[in-house]
């Protein structure tokens, strides 16, 4: 072989050689999604609960899926996750679990299915919200309330160690 004809050759190989190793790696990833298509390489398993969506952060249209389905939105939803309810179980609104999880997107669509403002699990959401800190979600529950007066808050549970267990009604 000549030089020009290996210069031609090595060429070649350089300019394949991505594409080869890219069809090979392509070809083993979506034969191991074949094989667990549940892995945590694929985003994991999709969310059993509304309450599991919420808490995990799956978005809005994963949370969607479920009032989609049938789930009333104003129907408790028990939480068990610590970060929300300090190690224990706490059964509270998927509206409250919205706040609690800082999800404006979420609260903004189980308002738009009808959850309510004014259940008696939902008597401190703005509490809640005052608390997390995030305007956005205080303006849309201004936005959704029939009251245009501010919240007034009780004392927040002193033993609550995170904010939904502190406002949450059912907190033991």
């Amino acid at each position: 072989m000549s030089v020009s004809g290996l210069r031609i050759a090595v060429i070649a190989c350089c300019l394949a050689a991505p594409a080869v190793v890219c069809a090979v790696m392509l070809t083993a990833l979506e034969t191991y999604r074949l094989i667990d298509p549940a892995a945590p390489i694929f985003g994991g398993p999709p969310p059993a609960s509304l309450a599991e969506s919420i808490a995990k952060g799956f978005g809005v249209e994963q949370t969607y899926q479920f009032v989609r389905a049938g789930q009333d939105p104003n129907d408790a939803v028990s939480v068990d996750d610590p970060k929300y309810t300090g190690g224990t179980t706490l059964t509270v609104s998927p509206l409250m679990l919205s706040v609690a999880a800082n999800d404006s997107a979420a609260v903004e669509m189980l308002l738009g299915f009808g959850a309510s403002l004014d259940a008696p699990e939902n008597r401190h959401i703005e509490c809640l919200a005052r608390e997390v800190g995030n305007r956005e979600i205080l303006d849309t529950l201004a936005r959704h309330s029939r009251d245009a007066s501010t919240a007034t808050c009780p004392d927040r549970k002193r033993e609550a160690s995170t904010p939904l267990a502190a406002w949450s009604p059912g907190t033991p």
